[in-house]
């Protein structure tokens, strides 16, 4: 729901006037999940790279603590502050924070590790999902309700089957043909080292295997040749931005459905406002994040050992080098 008709709401629920802190809390909630969230990324990326981190170790040793008492504060308060004439209002309007929160700031925590992993990781899928709504609008356009009359989604009538399908074999082609292009560029292909407020400098580095075109490709019969590994795994990306992450748009069609609200704010007139424009993107970031760590990533084993003998103090490191030699 948009923040304008949100607020609009609130104003006109009877004693609203006497409702304490209810913005308040409601940031208070965000800020927290910003902290948990993006503080655990902070936490790992830390524990995982061995260079210029000391400020962040810092904080990531008490990371879960300030997390938690923020916690505690913003339940504490959002408890006291109920009322008794307004209650039933209240607690729909904190159900409605933390599931937001959840869908949106839980799952932007993996589009902070697709990014420092390379930035391929997160523009790639982005341009995948553009892709595949501007391919839907364009086959539904042109061959809408030819075949098939009976709407794709119910609560969504201009969807059409013409127009799903032919985005997915549209997405598919381009995933396949366009990876490479993203993939030859060391500045979307390597992973960031450290995180700092400045200009990162320019990235080098070997590119991962992932990326380099090999000479043949067996797959069972069928033998390719000059395809780099990334074509494969991106035609699964493009399944799943054609197939899972919709239905995050679909989502947020029915949301606004429910509450009788055109677009969910005026940011971008005629666009439905920011969260149109990535209500597809959430779950698209959290599936690269799932398949490249399961799929793609090498094992992190001796970085993350690495990273840890490097966080010793110097007479720990000593006995650690004596100790292997």
């Amino acid at each position: 729901m948009c923040i304008r008709d949100s607020y609009s709401e609130y104003k006109s629920v009877d004693g609203a006037g006497r409702l304490p802190l209810f913005r308040t809390l409601q940031w208070g909630w965000y800020y927290v999940a910003l902290v948990f969230v993006y503080g655990d990324f902070i936490k790992e990326f830390a524990y995982s790279h061995e260079r210029g981190q000391d400020v962040l170790l810092h904080y990531a040793r008490h990371h879960e603590a300030l997390a938690f008492a923020g916690y505690c504060l913003v339940f504490m308060l959002s408890v006291w502050t109920l009322t008794a004439d307004n209650v039933k209002y209240q607690v729909g309007q904190l159900s409605w924070t933390i599931v937001t929160l959840c869908i949106v700031v839980g799952q932007m925590k993996f589009v902070a590790h697709n990014i420092f992993d390379g930035l391929f990781w997160f523009f790639f899928p982005v341009w995948l999902v553009v892709h595949n709504d501007c391919w839907a609008y364009a086959w539904g356009a042109l061959l809408g309700r030819r075949f098939i009359t009976q709407p794709f989604f119910s609560l969504s009538p201009k969807k059409t089957w013409e127009g799903f399908v032919g985005a997915l074999v549209s997405t598919i082609v381009v995933a396949f043909y366009t990876a490479p292009l993203f993939a030859s560029s060391k500045w979307l292909s390597c992973p960031a080292t450290s995180l700092t407020l400045r200009f990162h400098e320019p990235l080098s580095c070997q590119p991962p295997a992932v990326f380099r075109a090999q000479k043949e490709m067996t797959l069972g019969p069928i033998t390719l040749r000059d395809v780099s590994p990334i074509q494969l795994h991106a035609v699964v990306f493009g399944l799943f931005a054609s197939i899972v992450a919709p239905f995050g748009g679909f989502l947020a069609s029915a949301i606004k459905r429910a509450y009788e609200v055109k677009d969910f704010d005026s940011l971008i007139p005629g666009h439905g406002g920011v969260t149109d424009r990535v209500d597809c993107e959430f779950i698209m970031a959290l599936f690269v994040y799932v398949y490249h760590k399961t799929f793609i990533a090498e094992p992190e084993g001796w970085r993350a050992l690495a990273a840890a003998a490097a966080r010793l103090p110097e007479g720990d490191r000593r006995l650690l080098a004596g100790a292997i030699c």
